[in-house]
This record gives C-alpha cells, sequence and structure tokens, in this order.
C-alpha cells in the first residue's frame, strides 16, 4: 500500500544522486547534471523534485555526434535513482521533459523530473538490484566457457521489458557470423580516426590520477593485455595488443586457446526518438543490473552501434524488428 504524497527532501535528494552517479555511461563519461528543486520551481509544478540534465560538455562528439548514447547514459543514470528512492522506501514518479525532436540534446532542459509520490517498503528485488549497484562494472576479461542459463536469460528479458524495451539473444550461428564481420569492420574504422584515438586518449587516464571519470588505463589493460582468442573483435582503447586479421588477440606464447564465445544480447526500441533512447537506458540499467544479480557480468560490444550504418546493418539480425540500441557480451566472470 502506497501512503500520502510527501514532498521530497534534500536528503533524500543527495542519496539518491550519490547512487545514480554509479550508473554505467559511454567511456564513463557521465554526462548527466542533476538539480534538485525544493520548491518545485523549475516546471511551476510547486512540488519539490529532482531534474536530471543532459551535460553537452560530456558528449563525446567523434563518435556520438547526435547524442544517442549520451541519452542512453542518462536513461541508465535515471533507472538508478528510481531504484535508489525505492531503497528508502519512496515511490518515484517520473516525468518526461520536452525532449526536442532535434539532436543532441540540450543542457537547459531537463530530460526528466523524479517527484515523490508516496511511501512503499521496497520489494526483494528491489532490495537485489540496489545492493548490485556497487558490485556492477563492466568486465571486459574473458568469461567461463558455460553460458548463462535459462533462469537468467528469463530475467533479462524481462528487465528490459520492465522498462519498455526489448532484448534478443543472437545465437543463430548466421547471426554471430554478421555480427562479427561487422564488428570488425566497425572496430577498424575507429582505431584509424585520428580524431577517436584522440577523443578517446582525452577520456583515458591512469589510477593515479584524481579523476571520478573516464576510463582508467589499469582497467581496460586488463582485459587488453590478456592473451585471449576471441569470437569477435573487443575495444582495444590504445592499450593493447591490436588485433589479428582474423579479429582474434593471438597467445602471448603463441600457443592454442579456445575461442571465446560468449552470450550476445541486444537491446532495442520499437522507435528511435529521443524518449526511446532514454528509456532504452533505462533498460540497460535494469538489465546490467540483474545479470549481477544472478552472477553474470557483462561489457559493450560498443563500436558496432556507434555508428549510424551500422547499426542499420544490425537491423538485419533482429529481423528488421525496431531499432537496435545497445550490444552486450554477457557471461560468467572467472573467479581467478
Amino acid at each position: 500500500m502506497v501512503e500520502s504524497a510527501v514532498a521530497l527532501t534534500e536528503e533524500d535528494a543527495r542519496a539518491v544522486v550519490e547512487l545514480a552517479t554509479l550508473a554505467p555511461s559511454i567511456h564513463n563519461t557521465q554526462p548527466w547534471r542533476w538539480r534538485y528543486d525544493s520548491a518545485g520551481t523549475t516546471d511551476s509544478s510547486g512540488t519539490p523534485g529532482l531534474h536530471l540534465f543532459a551535460d553537452p560538455e560530456r558528449q563525446l562528439s567523434v563518435i556520438d555526434p547526435d547524442g544517442r548514447q549520451l541519452l542512453v547514459s542518462c536513461g541508465a543514470a535515471l533507472l538508478f535513482a528510481k531504484l535508489a528512492m525505492r531503497s528508502r522506501g519512496l515511490v518515484p514518479q517520473v516525468g518526461l521533459g520536452p525532449i526536442a525532436e532535434a539532436m543532441p540534446p540540450r543542457g537547459d532542459v531537463p530530460l526528466a523530473t523524479i517527484r515523490m509520490a508516496g511511501h512503499q517498503p521496497p520489494t526483494p528485488e528491489e532490495t537485489d538490484l540496489v545492493a548490485a549497484m556497487r558490485r556492477r562494472h563492466t568486465d571486459r576479461r574473458p568469461f567461463l566457457p558455460e553460458g548463462l542459463d535459462r533462469e537468467t536469460i528469463v530475467a533479462l528479458r524481462r528487465a528490459a521489458e520492465a522498462e519498455q524495451a526489448w532484448l534478443l539473444i543472437l545465437d543463430r550461428p548466421e547471426q554471430r557470423i554478421e555480427l562479427s564481420v561487422l564488428l570488425a569492420r566497425a572496430d577498424w574504422q575507429e582505431t584509424h580516426d585520428p580524431a577517436y584515438a584522440a577523443e578517446l586518449r582525452r577520456w583515458t587516464h591512469t589510477g593515479t590520477e584524481a579523476a571520478s571519470d573516464g576510463l582508467t588505463r589499469e582497467a581496460v589493460a586488463a582485459a587488453s593485455d590478456t592473451a585471449r582468442q576471441s569470437e569477435f573483435v573487443l575495444r582495444d582503447f590504445g592499450v593493447g595488443g591490436q588485433p589479428d586479421e582474423a579479429g582474434e588477440s593471438g597467445s602471448a606464447e603463441g600457443g592454442a586457446r579456445e575461442v571465446e564465445r560468449p552470450t550476445v544480447v541486444a537491446i532495442g526500441t520499437d522507435t528511435d526518438g529521443p524518449a526511446d533512447r532514454l528509456r532504452s537506458g533505462e533498460a540497460l540499467g535494469r538489465v546490467l543490473l540483474t545479470a549481477t544479480v544472478h552472477g553474470a557480468a557483462a561489457s559493450p560490444l560498443g563500436q558496432v552501434v556507434d555508428s549510424p550504418g551500422t547499426r542499420d546493418l544490425l537491423r538485419r539480425l533482429t529481423g528488421g524488428m525496431g531499432y537496435l540500441q545497445m550490444l552486450l557480451r554477457v557471461g560468467r566472470p572467472d573467479p581467478a
């Protein structure tokens, strides 16, 4: 039972934003801003609210010129904020802002506003998802050979559908072959683009530097420097060895290794407007947290969704159904 509405306090707002900053974002750019409106004057509602804004200064102009992935990132932060409110027994009421069809998104108009609709204890599922926020991380290391069990796959699908998106497992041989080719082509184009390399350098730093955003070289090197063979080319981030012509990283000792064949998950929406992209980010956030709850890990196959051209080609893998917004490799992390 939901109790009567009570105003969102500044203490609640700060706690919510703290957890929301744990959301995944492209290259960990965290392209969002939050504003607490204690008087509800931002939209003349008169009700205290927490407003989510895009931060265009953190947009990646080379690989995300239209702000699509910025909106996906902001959607993930919105999902984390909603769950953070539930962890405090608050019922969030979310209203999307006047998201213009013109892209990229503006930084002076709220993407969404969260208000409190009342009190209600969190469900066990919500409690588990919130607990997973601090454990979840992008894991680019090799996964164990066994795939995901049916229970986990069903849970991931339901997580996406809960946020008005859909999730497909790309498991047919012809799908994976075509994806491997498209991914290798997209990766080659990015790694040979000087502007992309410069943009990536701006968002990569060492772990000793005082930075709460961007990518640490240590984190990406842990994946890039691992001798491995993968069915799909992995983003190198400029710190490891380049893949060979077959799209596979060779073993450091030249020995044969089992080819890694992760589960590939596609998250998409029926249409492709700004609101759809925001919602796909909410779906992404819930899917990643659900995977963590079920003992799985994930990392994006981002190169193939960076370009509108390759995203359009990917629609063939889903039978032309809707618009693919995010592609993930998912599997069981190696305890070693």
